[in-house]
C-alpha cells in the first residue's frame, strides 16, 4: 500500500548541523528536499548554506580517496564487504599505500605476461611458417632478410611486388613464397642491403605488412627465436597461476575492508552533499523532508532525546498543488513485497493513488496457473524457483532475482492446482495411469467452456479495474472522475448484458433496464469525458477478448504435451521415442515459464493496470547509509 507521508521541517542551531544530519543519516526514514527558494528569500531572513572552506577541503580529499580506493576495488576479487565506521577512514586511508602499491604490481606482472602470451600466439605460427624458407638461404651476410604476410585474397600483389624489386636491384633478389594457413601467405625476400631504403618504401606503398618480432626477440636466430618462445609458452600458465593466486590471497586479506571503506567514503560524501539542501539565518539552519507519517512521533523523540531544544522538529501543512511531489513509499507484508518488482517497469504511482501490488499478487499467479495447469510441469517450476531463491541468497544476490525466483515458486503452486483441476499431470499421464482425472472440465475436450471462463474472467478483471478507479476518485474528493468512471463500467455492463440476452445467456426480461442504463450511460460518459469517453469502450471490449490468450496459449500448451507423450508411446524404437518425448516435454516445460510470465503481465499492464495506475509519482529516497 501507498503509505501516509508528512512534510517535516527541521529548525536549530548551527553548532548541531552535523550531528543532525548524522542522526538523519542513521535513521534513514526522511526523504529530504532542498528548501524552497519562496522561503529563503521571504524578507531576506534566509539564504542558502554554503560550503566552508574546510568542507570544501574535506569533500575534495574524500573524492581523491574514492577514486583511489574504487580503483583499487575493481583490481581485486569480489568478496562480501565490512562495515567500516567513519573514525576508521584515515587511519585506513594511511595502511593501505604498502597494499595499494602491491595489487598495483601484481597486476602490471599479469598484464605483462597476459601480452607475451597473446606475442607468443601470434608470431609463433608465423615463425614456423617461414622457418623451411629462411632454412633454405643459408648465410647471407650482406643480404637484408624481410619477411611479409600477404592475404592470399590478394596473391597476384606478389608478381607485381617481384617485377618492381627485379627492377630495383637488376636481378639480385631472391624471393620465396609459402601459405601459411587457410588466409594468409607469407612471403621471404632476400636482397642487398645496398637496396634497403628503396625496397621497403615499394612495401610500405602497397600495404603489405612486415614481420617485426618484439623486441626481445627481435637479436635471436630464428631457431632461438622459435625455442625460446615454445619454452616460454610451457612457462607462462604456471606463471599467471601463480599471480591469481596471490590476487585471490590479496583479496580475500583486503577486498572487505577496501569494499566496506569504499561505503563509508561514500557515506561521508553523501552528508557533506546534504549540506546543499539546507538554508541559514545567522545562526540557525532549516531543514525540509518528506516521512512516512507513522515515523514523525519516532523523528521527534529522537531529535528530543538528543538535541532537546536545540533543533525543533515542526510537522507542516502539506497544500494541494503539493500533492503531485509527494514522494511515494510503497510497503506491502512480506508475502506481497515480491510482486513489487513489477512496479520497476512502470513509472511510479502518483501519491493517494492505489497500489496495484496486491492485485498483481492474486491475479498473476492465477492467470499462470491458468494457462499451465499441469501437475508435473508446476511442481517443476516450483522445485526450481525454491533452488534458485536458494542460490541466489547464498551468493548475496539483488533482491529483484530472489523477488523474481519467490514469484517463479508460487507460480508452481499455482499451476499443481490448476493441473489438479485440469486432470493434467505432464498431459494425459496421469490419466493414462488411472491417478488424475480432470474435476471441473478437461482443456482439450472443452474448448468451448475454457473459452467462457477465460473470456468471464477477463469481464471481472476489468470491472474490477474501473471500479478500483472510482473508488480511488471518491476517496480523493474527485467526483466528476469517479461518475465517469463508474459510467464506463455501467456502459460495459448494460453492452454485454443485452450482448448475452442476444445469445440466451441472460434472461429476456433483463433487456429494458439493460437499454436504459445503456442509454444513460452513453450520456453521462460522453457529457464527462467527450467523445473519447464512448470511443474508450471499444478498447475496454478489445482488452476483455485479450483474456481468450489464457485459453490459446494454455491450450497449446497442453496439446504440446500431449505431442510429446505420443511421441513416447510410438512403436519401433522405444528409447527414440522416450527421448523425443523428454525433448519436447523439457521445450515444452521452457516455454511454460517464457509464455505464460509475459501472456499474464501483458493483462496486468495492458488491459488491468490501464484502468486505474496513475503514474508519474515520484519515489520515496530516505537519506540512508549505503
Amino acid at each position: 500500500m501507498i503509505k501516509e507521508m508528512s512534510k517535516i521541517q527541521l529548525v536549530g542551531s548551527k553548532t548541531q548541523l552535523d550531528e543532525c544530519i548524522r542522526l538523519l543519516h542513521a535513521m534513514a526514514v526522511v526523504h529530504l528536499e532542498t528548501v524552497p527558494m519562496d522561503l529563503v528569500e521571504e524578507r531576506g531572513i534566509l539564504r542558502r548554506l554554503p560550503l566552508e572552506k574546510d568542507k570544501l577541503i574535506e569533500k575534495e580529499s574524500l573524492e581523491k580517496a574514492h577514486e583511489r580506493v574504487k580503483n583499487l576495488v575493481f583490481l581485486l576479487k569480489s568478496r562480501p564487504a565490512l562495515t567500516v565506521p567513519r573514525y576508521r577512514i584515515r587511519g585506513l586511508l594511511e595502511e593501505m599505500g604498502p597494499v595499494e602499491e602491491r595489487i598495483k604490481r601484481l597486476h602490471a606482472q599479469k598484464e605483462t605476461l597476459t601480452e607475451e602470451v597473446s606475442s607468443i600466439d601470434k608470431y609463433e605460427k608465423i615463425l614456423r611458417g617461414f622457418a623451411p624458407l629462411i632454412s633454405s638461404l643459408g648465410g647471407l651476410n650482406n643480404f637484408d632478410i624481410v619477411g611479409l604476410t600477404i592475404e592470399r585474397r590478394r596473391h597476384d600483389i606478389i608478381g607485381l611486388l617481384e617485377e618492381e624489386i627485379k627492377r630495383i636491384t637488376g636481378g639480385t633478389y631472391e624471393l620465396y613464397a609459402r601459405a601459411i594457413d587457410e588466409t594468409t601467405s607469407g612471403v621471404i625476400l632476400t636482397f642487398p642491403r645496398k637496396y634497403s631504403g628503396q625496397i621497403r618504401y615499394l612495401i610500405l606503398g602497397e600495404g603489405i605488412s612486415e614481420i617485426r618480432l618484439p623486441d626481445e626477440y627481435e637479436v635471436m636466430s630464428l631457431a632461438s627465436a622459435i625455442t625460446t618462445m615454445a619454452r616460454r609458452k610451457s612457462e607462462l600458465p604456471g606463471l599467471l597461476r601463480g599471480l591469481e593466486d596471490k590476487l585471490e590471497s590479496v583479496s580475500d586479506e583486503w577486498y572487505p575492508v577496501l569494499a566496506g571503506l569504499l561505503t563509508a567514503i561514500e557515506d561521508e560524501l553523501d552528508e557533506i552533499g546534504v549540506l546543499t539542501y539546507c538554508a541559514q539565518t545567522r545562526y540557525c539552519f532549516v531543514m525540509e523532508g518528506w516521512a512516512p507519517r507513522d515515523m514523525t512521533g519516532t523523528i521527534k523523540r529522537e531529535f528530543s532525546r538528543l538535541f532537546g531544544e536545540k533543533v525543533v522538529v515542526r510537522e507542516l501543512e502539506v497544500k494541494k498543488e503539493e500533492e503531485d511531489i509527494v514522494p511515494v513509499y510503497i510497503k506491502n507484508p512480506g508475502w506481497l513485497r515480491p510482486f513489487e518488482v513489477f512496479l520497476k517497469a512502470l513509472p511510479a504511482p502518483r501519491y493517494r493513488s492505489v497500489d496495484p501490488t496486491p492485485y498483481i499478487a492474486l491475479f498473476f499467479p492465477v492467470f499462470f496457473g491458468l494457462i499451465v495447469g499441469d501437475v508435473g510441469y508446476g511442481a517443476m517450476l516450483f522445485s526450481l524457483g525454491l533452488f534458485l531463491g536458494w542460490q541466489f541468497r547464498k551468493k548475496q544476490k539483488t533482491e529483484t532475482l530472489i523477488d523474481i525466483a519467490t514469484i517463479l515458486t508460487v507460480c508452481g503452486v499455482s499451476s499443481i492446482i490448476f493441473g489438479l483441476i485440469y486432470g493434467e499431470l505432464f498431459g494425459d499421464l496421469g490419466e493414462r495411469a488411472g491417478i488424475l482425472h480432470p474435476i471441473l472440465f478437461d482443456r482439450v475436450r472443452a474448448l468451448k467452456t475454457f473459452l467462457i471462463l477465460t473470456l468471464g474472467i477477463g469481464v471481472g478483471h476489468v470491472v474490477l479495474g474501473l471500479i478500483i478507479a472510482a473508488v480511488n476518485y471518491i476517496h480523493r474528493g474527485k467526483p466528476r472522475e469517479a461518475v465517469g468512471k463508474l459510467s464506463h463500467l455501467l456502459l460495459i455492463v448494460s453492452f454485454l448484458t443485452i450482448l448475452g440476452i442476444m445469445f440466451k445467456y441472460v434472461p429476456e426480461g433483463l433487456l429494458t433496464p439493460g437499454l436504459a442504463a445503456l442509454v444513460l450511460s452513453f450520456v453521462l460518459l460522453t457529457t464527462i469525458e467527450g467523445i473519447i469517453g464512448p470511443l474508450e469502450i471499444i478498447r475496454t471490449l478489445g482488452n476483455i477478448l485479450s483474456y481468450m490468450r489464457i485459453m490459446a496459449v494454455g491450450t497449446a500448451s497442453v496439446v504440446m504435451a500431449l505431442v510429446a507423450n505420443k511421441m513416447g508411446g510410438l512403436e519401433g524404437s522405444l528409447i527414440v521415442g522416450i527421448i523425443a518425448a523428454v525433448l519436447i516435454h523439457t521445450l515444452n516445460i521452457f516455454l511454460s515459464i517464457l509464455s505464460p510470465t509475459i501472456q499474464s503481465m501483458r493483462l496486468q499492464y495492458v488491459e488491468f493496470l490501464s484502468k486505474f495506475y496513475e503514474g508519474g509519482g515520484r519515489r520515496y529516497e530516505p537519506f540512508k547509509k549505503r
